[in-house]
């Protein structure tokens, strides 16, 4: 009776089961009519099994994977299987397989990764639990990863701005991957009404500026933070550069302090733009010189607050041994980009902007004929970055700075507004607005007003976060915008208030 190796008690209890079967269709006949042969069973050391314990099934994650993947497999239902304790709950594994990839930990350990839940065995190899349970104490709210890692712990992780894109998008895969905490303060929570019930899901509606003493307990209270709150409009650069200046520096400056002062580890996000008017083909992180232009163009206002914020951090890093890592995303695009709520502000870059006016039928407006070439990069993949780098397994991302871009989607602003009038022809809710919308040249002196200045090509060196993060973006720019179509197509009401302000 041959028996695989995905073949769970229950399947063999079957396989015996038939196999019985036949022995008995061929020997009842003979043990009735008396002609059966008689031969005794010779019972040698090791055929016999002591009586079953529940402490039996208790796994050891020091041993090899085979073995832990066959004890799984052994006593899995009908029998009570394989367990885990996890505090005062318990985590019954019923049924699992032994996964083609290493294990990522050098301790044994259980955690989760892109939604499923792995556990790194002894031998260096891991296994990837397929079906489990929980038991204990209001076991029914239990989260199912990875809840009892023994070599990761339970993060708490601080966003600061977790109703911006990043921060609802990073929030939600948090919540939907791992066993972590996530703290979150923002003025508003329309993006995270979803997750607002989730138990491991904290949220203060407040101001970083205002509610400082909140801020300061919870950077204390958590292990990762992260301060997205920023303005990151070209058109705010230009009329507000002072606002820029206040809230983008000033008022995370006391936040990385806070950050030293309590041996926290902090996720800064610089920008694309501290690279300025860089000559060079690729921008590298490391080698890359910081090209400004001058004064009297304020647009690099941002560029300069966060640029000094890059350099404060990495003398914390060098001085007082802070624990960060600086993470330079390129044009990240998504679902949720920009709120539909905000109607001022340049609070619609270049992307859901576009999407705006294809929906009204609006004529997009090119500025300097829309020549500027720029790397776009899909939020999941930008996620996934993140995902990585919060891990930080060994360190790897300690005292670190990453380009987060796709080089590989590199258009022009000419290409992309072509690119989403051809893409919305596809739809039906989205043909007839964009059957009337025509691409405009105009100045961008007239567009954003005198203080405005760009660089023709922005294009990331990713080798770093290749070589050190294994990262690699995947999502192509017709796939990304199609998600985005996609997302607004059950509401293209909605996709219409998108206002039409900044790149």
């Amino acid at each position: 009776m041959p028996i695989l190796i995905t073949d769970q008690a229950i399947e063999v209890a079957r396989k015996v089961a038939c196999a019985a079967e036949l022995v008995l269709y061929r020997s009842l006949p003979k043990l009735i009519a008396g002609t059966a042969r008689a031969r005794p069973l010779p019972v040698l050391p090791g055929q016999y099994f002591g009586r079953r314990r529940p402490e039996d099934g208790r796994i050891d994650w020091s041993r090899p994977a085979s073995e832990i993947h066959n004890l799984i497999r052994a006593v899995a239902p009908p029998f009570p299987g394989a367990f885990s304790d996890c505090g005062s709950h318990r985590l019954w594994i019923d049924r699992a397989r032994v996964d083609a990839d290493p294990a990522r930990q050098r301790e044994p350990s259980l955690y989760a990764e892109r939604g499923r839940l792995f556990a790194d065995c002894g031998d260096g190899r891991r296994i990837q639990v397929l079906k489990y349970r929980w038991s204990g104490p209001d076991a029914a709210s239990r989260p199912p990863p990875a809840a009892c890692a023994r070599s990761i712990p339970v993060k708490k992780i601080l966003i600061l701005g977790v109703n911006g894109f990043i921060g609802h998008h990073l929030s939600q895969r948090i919540l939907d991957e791992t066993d972590w905490e996530v703290f979150g303060m923002d003025m508003f929570s329309e993006r995270i009404a979803g997750v607002l019930p989730h138990p491991r899901f904290h949220f203060f509606e407040g101001d970083i500026t205002i509610n400082r003493e909140w801020v300061e307990y919870h950077v204390k209270k958590c292990d990762v933070v992260l301060p997205l709150v920023a303005i990151a409009t070209p058109a705010t650069y230009v009329r507000e550069p002072l606002k820029v200046f206040g809230l983008d520096f000033e008022a995370n400056l006391p936040i990385i302090r806070q950050c030293v002062r309590y041996r926290k580890r902090i996720i800064f996000p610089s920008t694309s733009e501290v690279y300025g008017m860089c000559p060079d083909p690729a921008f590298d992180p490391y080698e890359s010189t910081l090209v400004l232009g001058p004064i009297p163009k304020q647009r690099w206002i941002y560029s300069s607050s966060k640029q000094l914020l890059d350099r404060v951090i990495w003398a914390y890093g060098v001085e007082e041994q802070l624990d960060f890592t600086l993470i330079r995303p390129f044009n990240w695009i998504g679902p949720g980009l920009d709120s539909i709520h905000a109607a001022k502000e340049g609070s619609s870059r270049v992307v859901t902007q576009f999407l705006g006016h294809i929906v009204r039928g609006e004529n997009i407006r090119l500025v300097d004929g829309g020549t500027r070439r720029r790397s776009y990069t899909y939020i999941d993949d930008g996620i996934e970055a993140l995902m990585r780098i919060i891990h930080n397994p060994n360190g790897a991302a300690s005292r670190r700075i990453y380009n987060i871009g796709n080089p590989d989607n590199q258009y022009s602003v000419r290409e992309l507004a072509e690119l989403m009038l051809k893409l919305a022809r596809d739809y039906p809710e989205y043909a007839p607005s964009a059957a009337r919308v025509k691409l405009v040249d105009v100045h961008a002196a007239d567009y954003y007003g005198e203080g405005y200045q760009d660089i023709d090509n922005r294009v990331p060196s990713i080798e770093h976060a290749r070589r050190e993060l294994g990262w690699k973006p995947v999502i192509d720019l017709e796939t990304a915008l199609r998600r985005i179509f996609e997302a607004y197509r059950g509401d293209v009401s909605q996709a219409g208030q998108l206002v039409s302000e900044g790149d």
